[in-house]
């Protein structure tokens, strides 16, 4: 395929990626810590606040935990990052009303390597172009990785608040294949018609996909890291995150008579940063620090706990605690940490249940 023709293929993608990302990991009732299918625990940027002209590289924390594995999880990426939509709406990304030039559309990856044109906005007319039900698969980007360079002149004035910029990049997390399917004319701009599907071309349930999305911003010399995770206790030990935990199985009666454990995680206060772009009034200037917890075997109490508030400081009772399922198994457990402004970073302890 030509590099001109692939770019408009891969920039039209882009009109696919919307509605669905906040439905992530929706597993019926399950908790969302309890970890039983195709799930994409975090994305993080190794630079969470970008200055123009810097490369950017990706990373998602993916799982796989399905029962049943009749295709393998790939996870692809979207090669064209969204910049500067309209009020900073993601749908928007395709989604140009009239009069609107609508954001712009930034080829990366291999596309960027081709040295691809940009792509234009508004794409509801192009996307007719590409067929319905083709796999789409062998032309994205595939890897836990991906990286794309900020443009020089992302920063542009913002009404109330410090000039910044901002890059939307996508991606789908998918056990099958990713295909273009039909556009319902009044299912109005938040529909997604990217859909993972298999060999029929029938959708997969929601356990064996996820789409997601993912903000860089540029304050041009505002810095910004991802928090640093010193260590994990568990009851009050240090773990050793290659060893893991040994932990008895449960055998009460009752799920809530099972032996609590509790789980730690230490972030120096380095990583609590001030956040400048918190101006208003009376308001902290300080980042907001927490951690989720996800487990594939045994049960967490909480989803999340706060490590730093964003006045007080370090939480000094964060501990969350776990309970061990009732048979001998090996298992996992993902702690990610988080703060307010798109920083991350984890830490994986394999769980083993004698």
């Amino acid at each position: 395929m030509r590099a001109n023709a692939k770019a408009v293929i891969l920039s039209l993608l882009l009109a696919a990626v919307i509605a669905a990302v906040y439905a992530c990991g929706a597993q019926g009732f399950e908790p969302q810590s309890k970890i039983d299918s195709v799930r994409m625990l975090a994305v993080k940027a190794d630079k969470p606040y970008a200055k123009p002209g810097e490369t950017v590289t990706m990373e998602a924390l993916i799982v796989d935990r399905r029962r049943v594995q009749n295709k393998p999880m790939r996870l692809f990426w979207i090669p064209v990052v969204c910049i500067n939509p309209r009020d900073d709406l993601y749908y928007l990304c395709f989604a140009a009303q009239v009069g609107d030039a609508g954001p712009r559309l930034l080829p990366a990856g291999p596309l960027a390597d081709a040295s691809a044109p940009e792509a234009g906005a508004g794409g509801g007319s192009l996307l007719s172009r590409i067929p319905v039900g083709v796999d789409l698969s062998p032309y994205l980007p595939q890897g836990n990785t991906f990286s794309f360079t900020m443009p020089t002149d992302i920063v542009m004035p913002r009404e109330g608040s410090d000039p910044y910029g901002l890059a939307i990049v996508f991606n789908i997390l998918c056990a099958g294949k990713v295909i273009l399917a039909e556009r319902d004319p009044n299912g109005g701009p938040q529909q997604v018609p990217l859909q993972c599907v298999d060999d029929d071309n029938v959708k997969v349930p929601p356990s064996d996909y996820v789409i997601g999305i993912s903000r860089v911003y540029s304050y041009g010399d505002r810095p910004n890291a991802n928090p640093v995770i010193d260590k994990v206790t568990f009851d009050g030990v240090d773990v050793d995150a290659s060893a893991g935990v040994t932990v008895d199985h449960c055998v009460a009666d009752k799920r809530q008579n099972c032996p609590e454990k509790k789980i730690g995680v230490e972030v120096p206060e380095s990583s609590w940063e001030d956040n400048p772009s918190d101006t208003s009034p009376g308001s902290a200037v300080k980042e907001q620090v927490w951690v989720d917890y996800y487990v594939d075997i045994g049960d967490v109490d909480d989803e999340a706990r706060l490590l730093y508030d964003t006045h007080k400081g370090k939480v000094s009772e964060s501990e969350d605690k776990y309970r061990a399922p009732y048979d001998p198994v090996d298992g996992t457990l993902w702690a990610v940490v988080h703060d307010n402004r798109g920083g991350a970073s984890w830490v994986v302890i394999p769980l083993h249940v004698k």
